[in-house]
């Protein structure tokens, strides 16, 4: 079949490409409706659209595309299970819906038992061991031979389709055919003398031999899964990570804040906060140089993994400071917490530098608080510690 897909979630957008042409089917993909309308003109023996889409939404588009071609088959996929949105999909003409998450074996199964001609879905058709990939041109020319089996393609349809009424010449023609031809394995187009071209015959692939293919896919498929979602953890550790400390950046300190905070209103978890800041870190850098200033940074951020507890948070809030959330922990622990750390970073030894201090600045959540509230006190408190002298662990309560 020749299949339009909308779907704007990109990873789901390939994975159901790559299901789909298991069964040999040719697909258009676009990610927004816009995009969809522009290519509309083009006729489509099944539409797969996702509700939510940028620009124009599904059930807008479904409607287009019953208006321009009634016998449409169309299957709708939607993350909403509202029944009015469905009842609205099957109102308009849809033949079926499919709610998210789904198996995409699911939306196999379906695609391949709607009602529509499957006569080339598994033919023997492939190209010659050596031979360069099919043209656009030469694309377009097989699926509408296919696409009209036993029937004879005439000049004007070529025309049509295959140059969209570009000055096709009958010598232009000929070339194509040829070099069509000289590609396939097996010479299955037919000429019909001063009408058109046909398909001559549709060469037998076993049925042994077409699930062997399937399943070579299929794990083909699987291991190409296995490095998306492996691509996906790298991304999503490289997004949440300072890259020189290895530890939290804000951005899932941010996250992680608000779970607790969560934790904090429904269970009245207690939950504190150290914030520290490297005293004198700024003569380090002017007398050794920024790298001998990130590796005491690193050596610091190894040190701090291994001084707090397992639920504790750390991350590194920007240059020499660093934040540790401690959840479930009350202030007065959260001071015996930090004296025991203080002890720690003050024995660390990194090459070239002598002993390094920090201060530090304490506070508890609070029933009104921000993460801005939150961390503004613990600050009120570390720049306390500075002004009396550094090297010091003082509370905000």
């Amino acid at each position: 079949m020749k299949i339009l897909l909308l779907e704007d979630d990109i990873a789901l957008n390939k994975a159901i490409q790559r299901v789909i042409a298991l069964d040999q089917h040719t697909i258009d993909a676009f990610f927004d409706g816009q995009s969809l309308m522009d290519a509309l003109e083009k006729r489509y023996d099944l539409y797969i659209l996702d509700i939510n889409v940028p620009k124009i939404s599904g059930l807008d588009l479904l409607a287009a595309i019953l208006l321009q071609n009634p016998q449409a088959k169309v299957i709708m996929i939607s993350a909403h299970t509202d029944m009015q949105s469905i009842q609205k999909a099957y109102d308009i003409g849809c033949v079926d819906y499919i709610k998210k998450p789904f198996h995409i074996a699911e939306l196999r199964a379906k695609i391949n038992r709607l009602n529509i001609s499957k006569e080339h879905l598994y033919t023997g058709i492939t190209l010659e061991i050596d031979a360069q990939p099919l043209t656009k041109k030469e694309k377009k020319l097989l699926n509408i031979l296919l696409d009209n089996l036993t029937h004879v393609v005439n000049y004007e349809m070529i025309d049509t389709q295959v140059y969209q009424d570009k000055n096709m010449t009958m010598d232009a023609l000929r070339a194509l055919v040829r070099r069509l031809r000289s590609k396939l394995s097996e010479d299955i187009i037919e000429n019909v003398i001063d009408e058109g071209y046909k398909i001559s015959h549709i060469p037998n692939l076993s049925k042994l031999g077409r699930e062997q293919k399937i399943i070579e896919r299929m794990e083909s498929l699987k291991r190409e899964n296995h490095q998306l979602k492996e691509e996906k953890k790298i991304l999503l550790r490289k997004s949440t990570t300072d890259p020189l400390t290895g530890l939290c950046n804000r951005l899932k300190i941010q996250e992680i804040f608000l779970y607790e905070q969560e934790q904090f209103i429904q269970n009245n978890d207690p939950l504190s906060i150290i914030l520290l800041d490297l005293d004198n870190f700024k003569l380090i850098n002017d007398q050794f140089g920024h790298n001998m200033g990130d590796k005491y940074l690193q050596e610091l951020a190894k040190t701090l993994t291994k001084t707090f507890r397992a639920i504790d948070v750390i991350g590194r809030w920007g240059g020499e400071e660093f934040i540790v959330l401690l959840p479930k922990t009350t202030l007065e622990e959260a001071e015996l917490i930090a004296l025991r750390a203080q002890e720690t970073i003050n024995q660390i030894k990194c090459p070239k530098l002598e002993l390094q201090t920090a201060s530090y600045g304490l506070t508890t959540l609070l029933v009104n608080d921000t993460l801005s509230t939150f961390i503004g006190r613990a600050d009120e408190a570390l720049l306390r510690a500075k002004a009396n002298g550094k090297n010091r662990v003082e509370i905000n309560s």
